[in-house]
């Protein structure tokens, strides 16, 4: 049987947990803007996402899908993580769609065949036939890839630098999160997760899933005590 690239399924929780709504950074007016002109075909026809782990790259990407099918537009993500575990030459979906969104694109750097394939990928987005979004951790100039013009393609378009996200912000963030799960999170509680745990909006995130959980099997309130019951559980100090 042939190999077959398959779309990548969206959560369940996207309407809820990923949307322009709720992404909190700098500059979001900017980023949320250049996005939708992009989706609704108003703006630049291929956009780049960069920035460092937990800066909100996977957060927009699932959210344009969001805010596309909100318009009427068909916008097609995929992760280049599990792309590269395909055959390149089979990745032909992208074809049928007006956006096609990449999370995670230099994951197929160093790859001969995928950057030959996205090589073409940008080539027939300049021609017209769709537009292009993609994410990734560091500029494209600092890419090492085997075909330097994938990476000279990938400098085409707008490229926006996402910031790190700083205290006030993840405490803005956790703050929206816990409003969306229908939890009152109190300012003691998000004081005692930023000093007691990594300032890492991933891992937070996490733990903030895992007290909903925990919340709503026990019918209890988050509180300070709670938080440390599941930091335990967890095996986290």
């Amino acid at each position: 049987m042939e190999p077959v690239i398959k779309q990548i399924a969206l959560p369940l929780s996207l309407d809820r947990q990923f949307s322009f709504d709720n992404f909190v950074a700098e500059r979001t007016d900017l980023i949320l803007s250049s996005l939708q002109a992009l989706i609704l075909g108003k703006g630049e026809i291929q956009l780049g996402l960069w920035g460092a782990a937990a800066t909100g790259k996977t957060h927009l990407l699932n959210a344009s899908a969001d805010f596309a099918r909100k318009n009427g537009v068909l916008l097609q993500i995929y992760d280049g993580v599990q792309l590269c575990q395909c055959a390149a030459d089979e990745f032909e979906g992208f074809s049928h769609c007006d956006v096609l969104a990449i999370d995670n694109l230099d994951a197929i750097a160093g790859n001969a065949a995928w950057e030959a394939c996205f090589y073409q990928v940008i080539n027939r987005c300049r021609d017209g036939e769709f537009r292009l979004l993609f994410s990734l951790t560091d500029k494209p100039a600092a890419l090492t890839t085997q075909l330097d013009d994938f990476r000279s393609r990938l400098q085409w378009g707008l490229l926006l630098q996402l910031p790190q996200v700083g205290d006030p912000e993840i405490r803005q963030i956790l703050r929206r999160r816990a409003r969306l799960l229908g939890i009152d999170l109190s300012d003691e509680v998000i004081s005692y997760l930023m000093n007691h745990h990594a300032r890492d909006l991933g891992e937070q995130i996490g733990i903030l899933r895992r007290l909903d959980g925990i919340s709503l099997s026990q019918q209890r309130r988050v509180t300070i005590p709670l938080v440390k019951q599941v930091l335990a559980e967890s095996g986290d100090p």
